[in-house]
């Protein structure tokens, strides 16, 4: 059998939205996929911008088994996809979420947006191994994911966090952060709380506070011995440059000061130190951007008419959701204005760090911090690469690689993931317009193939509207 071209895409039979549960959609999933075939499309090769025109992809399996122009012996009820025209880019990650904020209704939305990969940064574990089993099993839909399990916080914050919650009455964020949060005092209980990770099969450990500098180094050394790589904020405990020095494997958010506070040849010495430690650097720069509103102006777009008219991802929000926006935006209301002019500064600083680090040979990793204030599940990443090329000055093949190469080299994935080539996962997804002449084309989405489960368009908006919650 030859390829032969279809004006449109055929009905599919291999999976039917079937219905919500109070937490995330559920479908019949067939016991065997068809072999599928995207013909004539364009393919974009992330590490190095290259374009490969008139190309076929052929699926079975859940992976892709060849890639071409030629012309396959395919079996008798191959699923053809007309791809003329179209680009396809590997599966999209988000290497910085949050599921204990978004809620699981989130998990659709990632593969709506094309996102098939992210790396959660910490849970409750057992929500998280249970959403795993039911997308294995084919009775939930949303991307695969990596997760540290609970976080690792300084003591002091969390006792702060019950003296706050107990004097605002309600206990709000003590209840749903608490739980899923290990107090590590020094060493010792930094020796504790890695065994007590590895005991749980996490993928990687994550802080977010650290108490003090003997309980970072120990926090890095168990974690070495566990075979566990560190994800995390700023120490705080030691500077940046002691930090990418000491293995901590990727810094996540602004992390450097402001640009006004340190000289260019130091700055310039500290890139290309962090770049010689083969640190990583997540910037999330959609939070940042959102961490600068006033409250009275987040009020507006979140509770106002001004989302509901403007933002197009504003209906998909959960009400778990907007229950943690409630208390991050009340925690602005009495912020002075330096507090958010100093924010704008960060900003700034942040963009060109970015760009600096980039140029220096740091690899810049695309996260949004899904689940902060107006960091919406899924849609907040095109954001992502959006700010990454257009205030951050990224080549739109430098953003691409942050979200699909770059995130499959750092969890040691690429053999499955970050390329459509024979023998990797079938994880991709087709655009109508070019990504590489604008960033913005990420949206343009036609269909998403997560592990050869494809979606085409019809069936993405479906599955959008299915998880709508106003």
């Amino acid at each position: 059998m030859t390829v032969a071209y279809k004006s449109r895409l055929n009905k599919f039979g291999i999976a039917t939205l079937v219905g919500l549960t109070a937490c995330a959609p559920i479908y019949q999933e067939s016991a065997r996929q068809p072999v599928t075939l995207i013909a004539g499309v364009t393919i974009i090769d992330p590490s190095d911008g290259s374009e490969r025109k008139d190309q076929n992809i052929l699926i079975a399996g859940g992976r892709i088994t060849a890639v071409g122009p030629n012309s396959f012996q395919l079996p008798v009820g191959t699923l053809l996809i007309d791809g003329r025209g179209k680009f396809a880019i590997p599966g999209l990650w988000d290497m910085h979420v949050h599921f204990m904020n978004t809620g699981p209704s989130a998990l659709p939305l990632y593969i709506v947006n094309g996102v098939t990969s992210v790396r959660e940064m910490g849970g409750y574990i057992d929500s998280t191994r249970a959403w795993q089993a039911r997308m294995t099993a084919g009775t939930m839909i949303g991307p695969r994911f990596k997760t540290p399990g609970p976080v690792l916080e300084n003591p002091r914050y969390l006792a702060n966090v019950r003296v706050r919650d107990s004097a605002l009455g309600g206990g709000r964020l003590a209840s749903r952060i608490l739980p899923y949060r290990i107090g590590v005092a020094d060493s010792v209980a930094a020796d504790r709380a890695i065994d007590s990770l590895k005991s749980l099969h996490v993928d990687f450990v994550k802080f977010r506070t650290v108490a003090s500098k003997s309980a970072y180094f120990e926090i890095l050394a168990a974690a070495k011995r566990a075979g566990l790589t560190v994800a995390g904020h700023l120490p705080g405990v030691v500077d940046v440059g002691e930090a990418s020095d000491a293995g901590q494997k990727s810094l996540e958010h602004a992390f450097l000061p402001v640009t006004s506070t340190m000289s260019d040849a130091a700055r310039k010495a500290l890139y290309a130190r962090i770049a010689k430690n083969g640190t990583w650097y997540t910037p999330t720069l959609v939070v940042s951007r959102e961490v600068m509103m006033h409250a009275d102006s987040a009020n507006r777009l979140i509770w106002g008419d001004d989302g509901k008219r403007n933002d197009p991802a504003w209906p998909y929000a959960s009400e778990w959701l907007l229950g943690w926006w409630r208390m991050q935006v009340d925690e602005r209301i009495n912020q002075p204005d330096t507090a958010f002019a100093l924010l704008r500064g960060v900003y700034a600083s942040s963009v060109a760090d970015v760009r600096g680090l980039a140029d220096a040979g740091v690899r810049i990793l695309a996260g949004t911090d899904a689940g902060s204030v107006l960091v919406y599940p899924g849609f907040s990443l095109h954001d992502e690469l959006r700010l990454l090329v257009e205030d951050a000055k990224l080549t739109p093949r430098q953003a691409l690689w942050a979200a699909t190469l770059g995130p499959a080299i750092y969890f040691g994935m690429e053999k499955d993931l970050g390329k459509i080539a024979s023998g990797k996962i079938a994880d991709f997804v087709l655009l109508d317009a070019d990504p590489l002449a604008n960033i913005r084309n990420t949206t343009r989405i036609f269909g998403v193939s997560k592990g050869g489960r494809f979606f085409d368009r019809a069936e993405l908006d479906s599955l959008r509207e299915s998880v709508r919650q106003r």
